[in-house]
């Protein structure tokens, strides 16, 4: 997927990934970074990238998406260069995986998956993807990480969610059979992501040995359990931008954000207005605890991870990351902490040591974007050219695209059977079938 002719890129500041260089010089060949400098780079017959009044940065990384046929290209139209998929069945994930391996087409970001994740009998996400393999016990926890892997897997991922506070009462896992998953997971050298709902559900599965949080609470914590999380070491994936599925004005907010709402097609745009007259869940999320969560749990020590959730109503691949850094940027961290948690965090922790920062011999994963986000976080947005392994991203060719075309329908489908599934089991459930809730 990389191309051949080598280029260089100038522009008023590189920030690597940790911090910003004081070089002003990139230059890419066969793919990769060759070296970061001044003009001393320039070969006879390189390509001259002007990048004046830009700022370079490494290809973006989601850190929390569930995959859809061609997301993949949707994901590099706004810098996202690499998607980290936490849960997703084997079918779309090698039908994606074949795209981005295939030579020729559209630049797309890569991507590594958790496949399956584990789960009890019945329990979340039972809705959205059914059928699957459960975990019932203990003794499941081996073949179950073995399955994985045999399907790809990077990482593992985990449900504790009871589902309690609102009407979908769940099954979940129990404790033993969280550990013996952590257990087999860290013997084959794939970290552990868990998805909770609860403050107590975050100190349940630190103590069961996780690595990270697949989102934030969005629930108060105390200090004892703040303490406790970070006193274990674990990383959290903030996944703040969810409450952007929520549009109480009936518009969704990534539309009311200017930058990135001038960059999506027409047709991205028609299904989030589709999405904010559609059914809407009766109560929003706590988005303020959620970011003293953040803000608590960084201060303490923990390594925050931008990722976005997408595609639940009211994310887009890409796009939704944009909104990501910006709301880790007003729940208190740095411009520079929230870049690095897009980057080089995300990088380190998935183990793709290949990507997230900018230095000879990684992959010439890159997005100019005009402005400073050291400064000022929005202007992530503002993407200029966006090169995967070095090939450029095409800003022009996706509208209307089979690429397009692919994610959307897909998207439509996957919505209407959660709905069905919502309104058989539940159907006294407030809006499903009629529209928004009164």
């Amino acid at each position: 997927m990389s191309q051949l002719h080598p280029f260089v890129i100038t522009a008023d500041r590189i920030f690597d990934g940790m911090t910003v260089r004081t070089e002003t010089h990139l230059r890419v060949d066969r793919g990769v970074v060759v070296a970061i400098g001044g003009a001393e780079l320039i070969r006879l017959g390189d390509e001259i990238v002007d990048g004046a009044g830009a700022t370079l940065l490494p290809g973006l990384l989601d850190a929390h998406v569930h995959l859809a046929p061609e997301c993949t290209v949707l994901g590099a139209q706004f810098g996202v260069t690499t998607l980290i998929d936490q849960f997703s069945k084997p079918d779309v994930i090698a039908a994606e995986r074949d795209t981005v391996l295939t030579v020729g087409g559209p630049a797309r970001a890569d991507f590594v998956t958790s496949s399956i994740g584990a789960t009890a009998p019945g329990g979340h996400p039972t809705m959205v993807y059914a059928p699957f393999p459960y975990v019932t016990g203990p003794c499941d926890a081996g073949p179950f990480v073995a399955g994985r892997i045999a399907e790809g897997a990077t990482h593992l991922k985990v449900f504790y969610d009871e589902g309690r506070g609102s009407m979908l009462d769940l099954p979940t896992l129990d404790e033993a059979t969280i550990q013996a998953l952590v257990t087999c997971a860290h013997e084959a050298g794939l970290p552990v992501v868990a998805h909770v709902t609860s403050a107590g559900g975050a100190v349940v599965v630190a103590r069961c040995g996780v690595d990270m949080l697949a989102h934030v609470p969005f629930v108060p914590m105390s200090e004892g359990q703040l303490d406790e999380v970070a006193a274990a070491g674990l990383a959290v994936i903030a996944t703040l931008s969810i409450v952007d599925g929520f549009a109480p004005a009936g518009v969704m907010p990534l539309r009311e954000d200017a930058l990135l709402d001038a960059r999506l097609t027409a047709a991205w745009r028609e299904v989030l207005d589709d999405q904010a007259r559609g059914w809407m869940p009766p109560t929003r999320p706590d988005s303020v605890a959620a970011s003293a969560n953040v803000f608590e749990l960084a201060r303490r020590g923990c390594a925050v991870l931008a990722g976005t959730d997408t595609p639940n109503p009211g994310l887009i691949f890409g796009a939704s990351l944009h909104r990501e850094l910006a709301y880790l940027v007003a729940a208190g961290m740095k411009p520079v902490d929230a870049l690095r948690a897009a980057t080089s965090i995300p990088s380190r922790l998935f183990g793709l040591e290949d990507r997230g920062v900018l230095g000879a011999g990684k992959r010439a994963d890159l997005v100019l974007v005009d402005g400073n986000p050291l400064a000022v976080i929005s202007d992530t947005a503002r993407v200029r050219r966006t090169w995967v392994e070095g090939r450029a991203v095409d800003p022009v060719g996706y509208a209307g695209s089979s690429s397009e075309t692919a994610t959307i329908t897909w998207l439509s489908e996957t919505q209407a059977k959660i709905v069905a599934a919502v309104t058989e089991r539940w159907p006294e459930f407030p809006g499903y079938g009629s529209g928004r809730p009164d």
